[in-house]
């Protein structure tokens, strides 16, 4: 078990960088990369390399050899360790308790539907529901837009993968992409997201030999970008780990099911369960009966007292967001539902739980050589 360190955390990357450009921030920044920035660059790429936990460096160090050698230190992520939660933490510069991104579907009073929160789509029909939070409900502030009000000589762009069209992106697209990004003659800072090693984590395991050959593709693809580039710093972190999983459906267990006053919300290792009234006891009996050890149980207000989603303001949505009962994996096991007879693709591994290979991230810096 690894809690969320809101000292040294991505957040502490995030306001490292907030910090460069004159600006505060709700979080101490890292003295390490403090320093590194005292150095002024023509052209400043924050890379978030979705899964590339310090686990995952560490199992496949020969895939990795640019990034292994430039790693500067390493910190938590935010809990959930999660894409929705984490990556706009990085973005915002606040935690999960502020922004309201919790994780990947949380619950919706209003529509009563477990809503996936980059989609707008019910996670468990597939039903389009809502535009997107990001631009509506959730909508937030960037570190980007905050850093080019307050200095409007820098020029920030955006790489992203086309999400619309993702099987047709590529990290070589998203490096060129850099790379034209910093060929003007202005003081650029630029922000880049990669879907991988996320997705091949997920569908083979992290150990397995496609995700070797995943990293030492990007490793590669870095090791050329940055041979091109020129008065430039690349500060690269991931999200979240993984761990390698067995999932259990919870509507199989019929006891179980008979608590739910809904299915299950938020993510597979970081689960809200919304019970019938006075089943809470019951609940928690044939959790630690069929799963004992394998989660921490939380009664709702427990679970807001360990202050694990970040300090701050909190969101106006937390509190709808979370159940009667709060899961979190600190094992392998992974809980999925499902409405229907067919169930979701199964997952070799996952995130969101609070062991150390979900919760560690690195911080590594490549620095062009002119």
């Amino acid at each position: 078990m690894l809690k969320p360190d809101y000292k040294r955390s991505i957040l502490s990357i995030s306001s490292s960088i907030l910090k460069k450009y004159g600006l505060e921030s709700n979080y101490p920044s890292l003295k390490e990369l403090d320093k590194i920035l005292e150095s002024d660059y023509k052209n400043i790429v924050y890379l978030v390399l979705d899964c590339l936990g310090t686990n995952i460096l560490e199992n496949h160090q020969n895939e990795v050899k640019l990034l292994k050698s430039n790693l500067v230190t390493n910190v938590t992520s935010v809990f959930p360790p999660t894409t929705a939660a984490a990556t706009i933490s990085i973005h915002s510069g606040l935690s999960p308790y502020e922004t309201g991104w919790v994780g990947w579907m949380p619950y919706f009073r209003e529509y009563n539907r477990m809503i996936e929160l980059f989609s707008g789509c019910d996670f468990y029909t597939g039903e389009k529901i809502i535009t997107s939070p990001e631009e509506g409900i959730l909508k937030y502030e960037s570190i980007y837009e905050k850093i080019t009000k307050n200095n409007p000589d820098i020029k920030f762009t955006k790489v992203f993968p086309d999400f619309s069209k993702k099987y047709e992106s590529s990290f070589s697209k998203i490096c060129d992409g850099i790379k034209d990004a910093c060929e003007n003659d202005e003081k650029n800072l630029i922000s880049a997201y990669w879907i991988q090693p996320d997705s091949t984590i997920h569908k083979y395991g992290i150990n397995s030999l496609e995700v070797k050959q995943e990293l030492k593709s990007i490793n590669d693809t870095l090791e050329k970008l940055i041979s091109e580039l020129k008065d430039t710093i690349i500060i690269i972190t991931a999200d979240h780990g993984a761990v390698d999983v067995e999932e259990v459906y919870l509507n199989e267990y019929k006891d179980i099911d008979d608590c739910l006053v809904r299915p299950p919300a938020i993510e597979s290792r970081f689960v809200s369960i919304f019970l019938k009234e006075n089943k809470k006891e019951l609940f928690k009996e044939l959790i630690n009966k069929y799963f004992k050890d394998k989660f921490l149980i939380y009664d709702k207000d427990e679970f807001l007292k360990l202050g694990l989603l970040g300090l701050g303001k909190k969101h106006e949505r937390i509190d709808s967001y979370l159940g009667d009962v709060i899961l979190i994996g600190n094992s392998n096991i992974n809980i999925r539902y499902t409405i229907t007879n067919e169930k979701f693709k199964t997952l070799k591994a996952d995130h969101s739980g609070i062991t150390k290979e979900e919760m560690m991230v690195p911080l590594i810096v490549i620095k062009s050589k002119e």
